[in-house]
């Protein structure tokens, strides 16, 4: 190692980079990048300020290498197995059957709820009464779930536009 401009030995980075990559990656699937802040950063990646910086340069520059780490570590394993396995559907899926209970318990309690607020709009003649509650409740499970993973890439702006247009549908 080069001594720097103090003729001291520089310290040696006392971290896994790829394990405080996934832990910004979690962090930012959970906050999104433009809640995210650099104290939470430092906080959750269980480093300092001065190695984030030193390392990353930038919360942009972190952040595209957790997305690279996510596509290497996550995406590309999990594609692989659905592309490799002999198993055909049953590679896809989940053999948990706690998981599938917890899930399908939530997605009962979302469509239930987006049910209700839709017989409420039917009876306020906020929408046509043509409209098939249900099956418009469970569509709009579908765009919920699909609009919180957009909600950490796309703008205030973005967010309410694309839900114009999805209740415009319902009209």
């Amino acid at each position: 190692m080069i001594p720097n401009r103090s003729g001291q030995m520089p310290r040696q980075k006392e971290f896994d980079r790829a394990e405080v990559l996934m832990k910004a990656m979690m962090v930012f699937r959970d906050k999104g990048y433009e809640a995210t802040s650099m104290d939470e950063l430092v906080r959750h990646m269980a480093i300092n300020r001065f190695s984030l910086y030193q390392t990353f340069k930038s919360k942009h520059e972190l952040f595209v290498q957790a997305l690279q780490a996510y596509y290497e570590n996550v995406a590309i394993p999990f594609f692989a197995r659905l592309r490799d396995s002999d198993q055909g559907l049953r590679v896809i899926e989940t053999k948990d059957k706690r998981t599938i209970a917890i899930l399908a318990r939530y997605l009962n309690r979302v469509e239930n709820d987006f049910h209700a607020a839709l017989v409420r709009a039917k009876a306020l003649r906020e929408i046509s009464m043509d409209v098939n509650a249900r099956e418009r409740a469970k569509v709009l499970v579908a765009y919920s779930t699909g609009l919180l993973s957009m909600a950490k890439v796309l703008n205030e702006r973005e967010m309410r536009a694309s839900v114009r247009a999805t209740m415009a549908t319902l009209r």
